[in-house]
């Protein structure tokens, strides 16, 4: 979970090649290349597709919450249908505007480079709002080419919640690994607050505050971080992911 953790943090500042810090040296991410970086200043939305030939993935990175307007996206409940392949599929306007603005090129580039190198892996990640649109990609990308969706899995960190119980079950009906990591008692995993019209959906993996491990499938969410009361949840916990 940590490399994928380092990927998704590398989003934050990466360039055109491999080194950003900390995330650019984590076990396991040594090898890896920059192939494509998308910016949309505008609309705050940007990331990287990069591959690591040694552990033969494609890596598709959206960045997260990093400046203001990130979080009055993060925060822009307003729903909406997408996508149209999805009979009664809703998601949250905020975090589908980011992704729009530059999923055409994104999809293309990755189904690009996993027609060149048909054995390697499709690992989409991001953490906070990163991880929202990192999840869209996977929706979209699984209708767009089918093909290719035994090949992808999704590694997402404080990502709050996506669409509603439509858009969860597509999610958990692609059969393919999801995996939703949650630090302690971060407020991200838990907005929009107290709504049931927007679930979650994959495997829940939260890490205790005595950094234990729990995971949770979808039908006993309870037993996770929803176990917690709401006076532990707090913002801090949002920035310390391991690996990120």
């Amino acid at each position: 979970m940590d490399m994928y953790a380092a990927y998704a943090g590398a989003a934050y500042n990466i360039s055109d090649t491999w080194n950003c810090g900390y995330e650019c040296k984590h076990p396991g991410t040594e090898d890896t290349h920059v192939e494509y970086r998308w910016d949309a200043p505008l609309i705050t939305s940007d990331g990287y597709i990069a591959r690591n030939p040694s552990r033969k993935i494609i890596v598709v990175a959206f960045r997260g919450s990093a400046e203001a307007g990130d979080w009055i996206e993060d925060f822009t409940e307003n729903p909406v249908q997408w996508p149209e392949t999805i009979a009664d599929s809703i998601v949250v306007l905020g975090f589908l505007s980011g992704y729009l603005v530059s999923s055409s090129s994104v999809v293309q580039h990755t189904a690009k480079l996993a027609a060149q190198y048909p054995d390697h892996g499709i690992s989409a990640v991001g953490h906070s709002l990163g991880g929202a649109r990192a999840a869209m990609f996977v929706a979209d990308i699984s209708i767009k080419h089918p093909q290719l969706l035994p090949r992808v899995q999704l590694y997402t960190y404080g990502q709050a919640k996506v669409g509603n119980p439509a858009f969860a079950a597509y999610m958990n009906g692609l059969g393919m690994p999801i995996y939703r990591v949650v630090n302690r008692g971060d407020i991200a995993p838990h907005l929009p607050y107290n709504n049931s019209r927007i679930v979650h959906f994959g495997t829940e993996v939260w890490i205790t505050a005595n950094n234990k491990t729990v995971v949770c499938q979808s039908s006993d969410y309870s037993l996770c971080s929803e176990s917690l009361p709401p006076a532990a949840f707090n913002i801090r916990d949002h920035s310390t992911y391991p690996g990120l």
